[in-house]
């Protein structure tokens, strides 16, 4: 994706007004004419940057998701610095309010707003390849911290890492599905406590590391 290169200037206002029209009438009802006129710009500079229509709303909805993550992103790096600085307590909270944030994005009124979100992405090669980079990317660092975390004596020492940090991300985006059903019930701090206590070492652990270290 190429809208954080890029900053400001002509291509970001086409994203901008591209965002705000389909908060109002979602991607099937988008008119290329509306995002010129609101934009300000011919159709000819739109497609100067954007492939096709698709494209735009792929990298448009691309543009969104990320804005919406970024405290995601800031969780993480609060746990990679008290990683640092051996700060279990923050560790923990962080770790807590990211997977609770994570889980509430999916329980807004418009419970199929971040699937619809990512099959718009899906929907343009070039944005789904940029935009599945980008993931990896984070999720590699997440595996990092909570394995990072092990000689510590944080997180259990035969936690694998990948499958519940992928698991839970599937999760969250899979549960605007249910939000509301009254056969499937839960809340995002349930889900958070869940997960910490899978993750979390038991306390003969971390006094097994506390021992390795002082040796």
């Amino acid at each position: 994706m190429t809208v954080g290169r890029e900053g400001s200037g002509t291509k970001r206002r086409i994203i901008d007004c591209t965002v705000q029209l389909l908060a109002e009438r979602g991607s099937n009802d988008l008119r290329l004419t509306d995002v010129a006129d609101l934009a300000e710009v011919g159709l000819q500079t739109i497609y100067y940057h954007f492939t096709s229509r698709t494209h735009l709303i792929a990298e448009a909805q691309a543009f969104e998701y990320l804005q919406r993550i970024k405290p995601l992103h800031g969780y993480l790096d609060t746990i990679e610095r008290s990683l640092i600085e051996g700060d279990e307590t923050t560790f923990w909270d962080a770790l807590g309010e990211n997977v609770k944030l994570s889980w509430s994005y999916g329980m807004r009124d418009d419970r199929w707003q971040t699937t619809t979100l990512l099959v718009d992405i899906w929907a343009d090669d070039i944005t789904r390849e940029e935009f599945c980079a980008g993931l990896e990317i984070q999720i590699q660092r997440w595996v990092n911290a909570l394995d990072a975390a092990k000689p510590l004596g944080w997180i259990r020492p035969e936690l694998d890492a990948y499958a519940l940090l992928t698991s839970c991300w599937a999760g969250s985006i899979g549960q605007a599905i249910f939000v509301n059903s009254g056969k499937i019930h839960y809340t995002a701090e349930s889900v958070r406590d869940f997960f910490l206590s899978v993750a979390r070492a038991a306390p003969e652990s971390k006094d097994a590391s506390k021992n390795r270290v002082s040796e």
